[in-house]
């Protein structure tokens, strides 16, 4: 499991505990017959002599759920783990919600090791108004739940109910504000931080760009050649910009899987900042070609120089710098030429280049958007599969 330094610091404000007590919980006793089919699919299933235990979700018998308030999407200040220092802080140790037992025998243990799974506290509000701060979901998600023993039928009294709950939830975000310098990410141990979870960056955007291929055939239409008229303001045209989303996507995605490998399995002996030149922060394919060198996992290159698949990452390289940094390529040249008193206009996204810079020209991908189309991407995609393949 991983750490963040605790920060020996005290708290800036115990307002909060000092208008509103905590009370003790009335539904502390711990059964499987709690968990409801919603719940289910959010904790572990029992294993062996291990079972997952909840209590009521109501704190106390005979009372309602006003309201319930998700924290992630409501709080600036949210942080799970800043929340709970706060409130241990403030009010002390949390009441046990969910967690893992092992069952031996006839006889019930105490929660196992790491096996707490759900925390919260319960405070007064007012006689027959409580707010519970609770996690819910192992411990994955977050809730503040308004529990009164009658809801009123009366507008007049369910207003003043609501303000009664308002002034709680901002001396709550008035409170985390206050005290938002109990964490700070940078307190994150080295070990804790390279073992910690990763996103799959590869396939959301493969998957992106593949999604995004499949609407470009449908709706990105390439702007039609025409003549222009004289003084005409020719309007700007997206067209192509599907597609090219789409190729940018896919070299994100081999970007992205490289990357990873380099995350996870650069050797200890390289992870030094003075080696990061020559092995995270170089080029695309110097990081592909020498990654056997720098990373385990690997008893040969992914490729050599001199092969096709080389030559297919390099062009790959020059479309990806080309496009992603705005590079002014002969693509977006456009020449007037004069010649014995005519005017001629000339461009190479149109017109012959010679045989010497057409034969050049076919060793990169064009770069502007009216010339990105279905063709174009479906190589791009093809030779990111083979890429994929050699990895």
């Amino acid at each position: 499991m991983g750490k963040v330094t605790h920060i020996k610091q005290r708290l800036h404000s115990d307002r909060l505990a000092k208008i509103y007590p905590r009370v003790k919980r009335g539904n502390k006793d711990f059964s499987p017959e709690y968990i409801t089919g919603e719940m289910v699919p959010f904790y572990p299933p029992p294993k062996g002599d291990f079972v997952c235990r909840v209590t009521k979700e109501s704190p106390f018998d005979n009372y309602e759920l006003a309201t319930e308030i998700d924290l992630q999407n409501t709080t600036p200040y949210f942080n799970s783990l800043l929340i709970y220092r706060i409130l241990k802080l403030l009010y002390g140790q949390p009441d046990i919600l969910g967690a893992v037992f092992q069952i031996s025998g006839e006889t019930n243990s105490e929660p196992i090791g790491m096996g707490a799974l759900d925390w919260g506290y319960t405070i007064r509000i007012t006689d027959d108004l409580f707010a519970e701060i609770r996690s819910i979901h192992s411990n994955t998600r977050f809730r503040l739940r308004y529990w009164i023993r009658a809801i009123p039928k009366n507008h007049e009294q369910r207003k003043l109910y609501g303000e009664k709950m308002a002034e709680f939830f901002k001396a709550f975000s008035d409170c985390l504000e206050k005290n938002a310098h109990l964490f700070d990410e940078c307190e994150i141990d080295n070990d804790t931080k390279s073992m910690s979870a990763l996103s799959n960056i590869f396939a959301e955007k493969y998957s992106s760009a593949v999604r995004i291929l499949d609407i470009a055939k449908n709706i990105d239409h390439l702007p039609e050649r025409r003549d222009v008229e004289w003084g005409e303001k020719i309007s700007i045209s997206t067209g192509g910009s599907l597609y090219l989303s789409s190729a940018i996507l896919f070299i994100i995605a081999l970007e992205s899987l490289i990357n990873t490998i380099y995350h996870l399995l650069l050797k200890p002996t390289f992870r030094s900042e003075v080696y990061e030149r020559v092995t995270i922060r170089t080029d695309l394919d110097v990081r592909i070609i020498s990654a056997h060198l720098f990373c385990d996992g690997f008893v040969k290159p992914i490729l050599t120089p001199n092969t096709e698949l080389w030559r297919r990452l390099l062009k790959l390289r020059k479309f990806r710098n080309d496009v992603i940094h705005g590079n002014i390529t002969p693509d977006h040249c456009v020449y007037a030429l004069l010649e014995d008193k005519f005017t001629f206009f000339y461009c190479g996204v149109t017109d012959f280049r010679g045989r010497r810079t057409e034969k050049k020209s076919k060793r990169n991908y064009p770069t502007t958007m009216a010339q990105i189309n279905l063709s174009i991407v479906s190589e791009i995609k093809e030779k990111h599969q083979k890429l994929f393949q050699g990895i």
